[in-house]
Parts: structure tokens; sequence; C-alpha cells
């Protein structure tokens, strides 16, 4: 199997490898040898099972690994400790494999059952992580599913394989198991075979995609139901229905920048089968008689819709500006739509040695946090290394300031942990290295958790960007990250506040969720571009102001402990934004009642009633 879009631009055949004091539980350390033919499930699982809510890689060198039942994700000691800060990690797509063999006795029942389980509902499976493995499900297993997977609020599967034998399996990807999946972000990931590609139900808490192949599904490519889904990238080549949206749900999806082509064009199936809410922005369908069937007749716009590009279009009717002055709000009617261009996210390769790592312990740093760690990281950045770790385990604290500097390329926490006190700030800044080290082009900040400031508050721990340089902040909880000056921003799997503070600096976030009170987002006069954000509590998500630019795609808000008021859940001032794919989930009976307050010039208007787009200006 090709696999043209995983990890673009990244080079596949080079495997990713960890230091030996980085903290990374090897499983090789309990018995499970990769290519010997032996059953690796107990030993692998004996991995899992000794670090439960550990913050801790569960690590799969290059090599197969032989699975004859389900690898569980951990229990700790009550349920508030279980299936959470777990991530299991392989060498990559073409080097780690977890493999069940042909006619395996588990998997050949008729009752579904996962070679992966990551845990079931309430919704606080924080921090878990399946990244750069293949599962490969051999023949004659018809109950398999490659991975049932539960995250929330800051989780993520990237750069995974999921495929199965002709024949065998029922679901490649189920995140429809359980409810209360999400948010999380799915980036980088092939489906090949079985009955149902993916599978998205229930109504909370929302799941970003980006970069999704589906291939040879028997049924259906992707069946949602109840789930809200915002996806870029998606490449189908079936001859099933590549996306099934179905009805009598609160379901909604955003679909963008996709191809999907159908390889039996005498079937009567359509490419996509829409019975509920859906948004397309540069959409191909072709090798189906019906390119997408509408078949929710009482809210669609149109009953079908032959085989086309898709430009931009919605399944429903919208609400737009009432500075636009149209008598017929929708979408159709609201004409040229300003767009920002989507920049994919700076990748710094895996290629540079483990042995020229840094471990900021060497530098003096205390692992138990009892004592401020940031004179040892400063101290490693100003060693000139370009990566520099923070072992898994461990739990640092920071103080005060810290200038991100020099050579160095990457801050990798290894999913340990950090707080701070008083409050800590790392300024990526220019040209201040103290023996004139050149300052690398892209800093990547990652996998690394504030755990005192998950859901926002003080003190805070802050990440801003003052410099022309590029900063990604990729897999990271619990802080606050600024734009302060003329570098681009890039934020995936992010859970926090993000602030655009600087005119004309521009973000590109894939994931964001916002746990906290007050005001979520703030952009004033950058461009900031959004697809996928979560927000819970009262207080405006995005405020857009200063001439500022926010085009955001799939907003889910999760209003259930109500809502004041007089807070608008979107503010635009002398701005613009456009704003698709929006959602609400409300049990209370109190949801948000002001949607968008919109000034232009002088004047100011208010809109209380629901948007799934909306257009400013």
């Amino acid at each position: 199997m090709c696999y043209p879009l995983l990890v673009e631009g990244q080079d596949l055949s080079i495997p990713v490898v960890f230091p030996e004091d980085g903290g990374v539980v090897d499983v090789r350390n309990f018995g499970a040898f990769p290519d010997d033919g032996v059953d690796d499930t107990e030993a692998i699982q004996s991995a899992l099972d000794a670090h439960p809510n550990g913050n801790r890689i569960i690590y799969l060198p290059s090599g197969d690994y032989q699975v004859s039942d389900t690898l569980r994700w951990p229990v700790g000691e009550d349920e508030s400790e279980s299936q959470k800060r777990t991530i299991l990690q392989g060498a990559g797509i073409l080097h780690s494999t977890i493999c069940v063999p042909d006619g395996s006795a588990a998997f050949s029942g008729s009752d579904p059952r996962p070679v992966i389980w990551t845990g079931v509902m309430p919704a606080n499976h924080v921090r878990n992580a399946v990244r750069d493995l293949k599962i490969m499900v051999g023949s004659e297993n018809p109950a398999a599913v490659g991975l049932q997977f539960n995250a929330s609020n800051q989780g993520c599967i990237r750069n995974v394989v999921i495929e199965a034998e002709e024949d065998s399996g029922i679901t490649g990807l189920d995140l429809g198991y359980t409810d209360e999946i999400g948010s999380l972000l799915v980036e980088n990931i092939a489906v090949k075979g079985f009955e149902y590609g993916i599978s998205t139900k229930w109504p909370l808490n929302s799941i970003t995609f980006e970069n999704v192949i589906l291939r040879d599904q028997r049924r259906l490519g992707w069946w949602n139901y109840h789930q809200m889904v915002f996806l870029r990238g998606l490449v189908s080549h079936n001859w099933v229905p590549a996306v099934y949206n179905e009805k009598d749900s609160w379901g909604s999806m955003t679909l963008m920048d996709s191809q999907i082509i159908g390889l039996e064009p005498d079937s009567s199936l359509p490419g996509i089968a829409n019975q509920r809410q859906m948004y397309f922005r540069n959409v191909e369908v072709a090798g189906y008689q019906k390119a997408i069937d509408h078949s929710d007749r009482n809210r669609a716009q149109d009953d079908r819709i032959g085989a086309a590009h898709l430009i931009e279009d919605t399944s429903h009717r919208n609400v737009v500006s009432q500075f636009r002055h149209l008598d017929d709000p929708t979408f159709a009617a609201a004409g040229f739509v300003k767009h920002l261009p989507v920049k994919e996210t700076p990748l710094v390769h895996w290629g540079d040695p483990v042995s020229s790592w840094i471990n900021i312990l060497e530098f003096g740093a205390d692992p138990t946090g009892e004592s401020d760690s940031t004179g040892a990281l400063q101290g490693a950045i100003d060693s000139g290394a370009e990566t520099i770790y923070l072992p898994g385990g461990s739990r640092f604290r920071f103080e005060g300031n810290l200038k991100i500097r020099g050579p160095v390329r990457r801050i990798i926490g290894l999913e340990g942990s950090c707080h701070t006190e008083s409050g800590a700030v790392w300024q990526l800044v220019d040209g201040q290295h103290p023996d004139g080290l050149a300052d690398a082009s892209t800093v990547v900040i990652e996998r690394l958790e504030n755990w005192k400031g998950l859901r926002g508050g003080e003190p805070e721990f802050v990440i801003q960007n003052e410099s022309a340089r590029t900063l990604v902040v990729s897999s990271v909880a619990g802080a606050r990250v600024l734009g302060q000056g003329s570098g681009d921003i890039f934020l995936d799997d992010f859970c926090g506040h993000f602030e655009l503070l600087s005119p004309g600096q521009s973000a590109w976030a894939r994931q964001i969720t916002c746990l906290s009170k007050g005001t979520k987002i703030r952009n004033r006069g950058g461009k900031l571009w959004i697809l996928g954000m979560r927000a819970e509590r009262t207080g405006t998500l995005i405020e857009t102001t200063d001439g500022g630019i926010t085009d955001a795609t799939g907003i889910f808000v999760y209003s259930n402990q109500g809502w004041v008021r007089e807070e608008p859940a979107f503010l635009i001032h002398n701005s613009y934004a456009v704003l698709s794919g929006i959602s609400e989930r409300n049990f209370n009976r109190r949801p948000v009642s002001l949607w968008f307050r919109e000034t232009q010039g002088g004047e100011t208007r208010e809109m209380s009633q629901h948007a799934w787009v909306y257009l400013s200006k």
C-alpha cells in the first residue's frame, strides 16, 4: 500500500528512536522481542500495566510483534487514574507492526473485539496517543477491530496504518464504541480493508482529522452518527460510499481539500450519503453515479448533486452578518468569501542522532519538581544543542523567564510533565545567543503537559513568539501561547489559550481545545486559520479585532455549564471572519444566548440565531 499523504516531507525510512535515559519504556525489557515468532501480547500488556496515568511512552522498536488478544490501556488505583496519559509509540509505519496472526481465536467470533483498546466514558482520558506504527490484521479474523481509541482534551493518533487482509476485520479505526470521545486529533492515518474504515459516533466531544486515506472497505469508508467531525485531506478509493453521515442525530461533518474516487461507476451507491449536516470546500467526487445524496429532504438545500468539484457548498441554510444586507441569508447568497491560504505544519526531521540530544538533567534540572529547573533548561539551550529533551516520568518546575535562542530546533517533553508556582514565560527571541550562534529558523515545543494548568487559570505557563522565526507547539496541554512578533505560529493537538497580538502575524491551528472561562482565543490584527476547535465554559470563543482575519472550520461549544447572556460566542470588531461548521451541545436548557456581536465602523449589531456558517462583512 502506498502512503502518499502520510508524514509528507519526512523520510519514512528513518526510524523514530529515543535516548536510553529518556524515560521511555522499551517493551523488550518486558520480554516482547520482535521478529521471533513468539506471542508478545502478555509482554506488551505488562509494559502498559507498569505505568498507569504515567505520561510515559511505551515504545515498540523496529520489527513485527505478534498479538493474539486485545492490548488494553492500564488501570490505575481508581477510575480517575485509569486509561489516561499513555502513549503507544512505534518506530514508524515502515518499521514497527503489531500483527494479528491468521485465524486468531480471540478475533474469530461474531462480536467486535479490538486489537488495541484505550478506555470508555467518562471523558477523562487526557493525553492518550498512538503514534508511528502499523496494525496488521491477518485473514480469518472477522471480529477484529484495529483500534478503539479514546482521548480527551489533548490526545492524538499520528502516523498510523491499520490494514486487514481481504474479508477480515469489522472496523479499522473505531471512534464510536463509547460516548464522550474527544476532543482529539487524528493526523496522517491510512485504513485499508475492513467492513468499515472509520466509525465516529455519539454526540460528544468532536474529532479533528487531517490527511486520511481509505481504501478497499466492504460496506462503508466512513460511518458518522451524532459526532462532530472536522476533516481536511480525505482520499478515498472505494467501491462503496466513502462517507455516510447518518440521519436522526446531531451529527455534522466538515470536509475540505479532499478527493473521493469511486471504483465501480455503474453502482447506484453515492460517493457521499448525507442525511444530516455537511459543509464542503474544495472537494472532488468522481466515479459514482451520484456524487452526493442529500436524502434528509426536510433540511437539505439540494436533493442531489452530480459529480463535480465542489468549491464551496453546504447542505443546510445558514446565516451571515447583518452588515451584508442580504435578503436571502444562505451560504450560496453570501457572495465572495475570503479564505486564508493554508500552510502545512513544519517538520523537524527525526534524522539527527539521539547521541547529539541534550538531557536537561545534565545541567542540574530537578526531576521531582521541588526546585526550579529554569536555569538548567536555559543552560541546555545555550549549549548549542539542536534537540533538548525532558525525560518521561519526570515532573519539572519552571519559574520566571526563559529565552529560547540560538540553534535549538526542538524542545521535546518525551511526555513528561511540568508546573509553575509563580508563573513561567518561555520567550522565542531573535539574535540573543550569548556566543552569537545563529538562530534556527523553526522551533518545535512538543509532547509536554503543564499538569496544573490543564483547565487554565493562574499561575500561567506562557509560550510566546516574539521573533521572526516559526514556532510550532504540538501535543502540549495547559499552556497559554502568545504571538507578539512577526514569525508564524502553528498549534497542533493543543489544549490551552491562544492570543495572536501582533498585527500581521499569522497562525494555523489544528485541533485546539479551550476549557477555562473567559475569552478563549484572541486575534488582534493577525491572520488566524483553525481546523477544529472545542470550548467549554462560558466566554467568547474567538475575538477578532483591529483588522484581523479569522478563518475557522469546525467549531464545537459544549455549553452545559450554562451561558452568561451578555457574552457573545463570537466577537468581531472592524475585522473579517468566516466561521464554518459551528455546533453546540447543551443539556441544561441554558445554551448560548448571544452568538455574534459584530461592529463595523461605528455600528454594532448582535445576532442570537445559531449559524452553521457565519460570514462577517
